[in-house]
């Protein structure tokens, strides 16, 4: 039985934050979220228009409702609008003893003020103390300690205040400070680094306090628990949605479509490598030294995005055999490739290596063939195509690399040619026609991975 997490905050009606955020972060990681809605908002992307605060009883009704049926493992508070909805929230928390996480949301992400100034004094008082963490981001801190907040020391005096009100810990939320979170609890505090992901984004903070909430009632440590929330946010941030004029939103399922990314990519390669090992007469165009395919998912951008045949392929006789298991993070010159090609491409997602041969059959049929010195000339300079790979849904318009990528080798190394396409299959047809194979050369994408 999933354990049942709550929510109390307004609804965006952009769908990018609020309850919409929360929800979806809640049913991402397998929770049941329930909600109490204290406003309405009128909210886009670009900001918010307008505020209607629903009544502090209508308010009381749902949470009454929620926690006669539910047994609630946490809630957590997002926009509450007004000092008379803090205390109807604060008055049913105590009351039933709900664990909280407070998110202390004062303005609007796209902009507009969500909290009235009135509404500071009476979370202070009524609210921190019921916390057991409390996540504000950088000037919610400073609004709530009255302490600037400009860097760690600062961030950590800032979070001292907080607790000095009441709460059990403070998560002071780094996207203003270098990416840095600062957790405080009791006298020890923990900082918790990341890298900036480019871009702008609305429902980051609701995100993460969500997930932070859904860790904490799954079970979890509160350091265990804000990394993971910051992992899952990351991973929201990283996958924001292109919608709307303004600021998009992030998006809570990117994590779960990675997961099917993965299972995906496995499949199609391992029918790749089942088409190869079933057609000996393609080897004759492979590396002889053991020809490795590998896939990656959509954004990969390291070695444990891109999965590979361990050990190649290898003839014995007249058989074709794989020498060792597919796998993501090994080591490999096709995984390589691919990591620098999908830079300028996107859709460079899966390569094989060919051994010399191969590059006059490329001529041949008319294939354009790129050094694998340009490709990394290019990747370095990827601004270039950065226009050109926004503009471009996948699967639409032609590439944006040749599909062969040659290499003169090094010392120890034999050269070799690879080549690029959207999935290891595509690129068992492309090598059939290469070779002049009937029947594989056919092979449509039906995997839309």
């Amino acid at each position: 039985m999933p354990k049942v997490v709550l929510t109390i905050g307004g609804s965006d009606s952009g769908g990018g934050a609020g309850i919409q955020a929360d929800i979806k972060t809640f049913s991402v990681l397998g929770l049941h979220g329930t909600s109490a809605l204290t406003a309405i908002t009128a909210q886009n992307t670009l900001g918010v228009q307008n505020v209607y605060a629903l009544p502090p009883e209508q308010v009381r009704a749902q949470l009454e409702s929620i926690t006669d049926d539910f047994s609630i493992a946490w809630a957590k508070t997002g926009m509450l609008h007004s000092a008379d909805i803090v205390d109807t929230v604060a008055d049913h928390l105590q009351a039933n003893e709900i664990p909280l996480v407070l998110d202390p949301v004062i303005e609007a992400e796209a902009g507009g003020r969500l909290l009235r100034p009135d509404a500071v004094s009476a979370l202070k008082e009524r609210l921190i103390p019921l916390a057991g963490v409390v996540t504000p981001n950088v000037f919610e801190a400073e609004a709530l300690s009255g302490i600037r907040v400009r860097d760690m020391d600062s961030a950590a005096h800032a979070a001292r205040v907080i607790m000095s009100l009441g709460a059990q810990a403070v998560i002071v939320k780094g996207g203003h400070l270098d990416c840095t979170d600062l957790l405080m609890v009791r006298d020890k505090s923990v900082t918790m680094p990341s890298e900036r992901i480019p871009g702008e984004n609305h429902g980051i903070g609701c995100t993460f306090s969500a997930a932070l909430t859904s860790f904490l009632a799954m079970g979890c440590s509160l350091e265990d628990a804000a990394r993971n929330a910051k992992e899952f946010a990351k991973s929201a941030l990283r996958g924001s949605l292109r919608v709307g004029k303004g600021v998009g939103p992030v998006n809570q399922s990117a994590a779960l479509r990675v997961e099917a990314s993965r299972y995906r990519v496995l499949c199609d390669l391992e029918e790749a490598v089942d088409l190869l090992e079933n057609s000996h007469e393609l080897f004759d165009l492979m590396l002889k030294g053991g020809a490795r395919p590998a896939m990656a998912i959509p954004g990969a951008r390291c070695l444990e995005d891109v999965a590979a045949l361990e050990g190649g392929l290898t003839k014995i006789e007249e058989r074709v055999c794989r020498s060792g298991g597919i796998r993501f993070g090994g080591r490999s010159d096709s995984a390589a490739v691919i990591l620098v090609a999908m830079r300028i491409d996107p859709l460079a997602k899966a390569a094989i290596d060919l051994g010399p041969d191969a590059l006059q059959y490329c001529r041949e049929i008319g294939l354009q063939i790129m050094d694998r010195a340009r490709l990394n000339e290019l990747a370095a300079d990827g601004q270039d195509h950065l226009r050109r790979k926004e503009e471009r849904s996948e699967g639409e318009g032609s590439a944006l690399l040749p599909a062969a990528i040659w290499d003169e080798g090094a010392q120890g190394k034999e050269p070799r040619l690879y080549l690029l396409g959207a999935s290891a299959s595509l690129l068992v047809g492309m090598l059939a026609r290469l070779a002049g194979v009937q029947g594989l050369g056919n092979l449509q994408d039906d995997s839309k991975i």
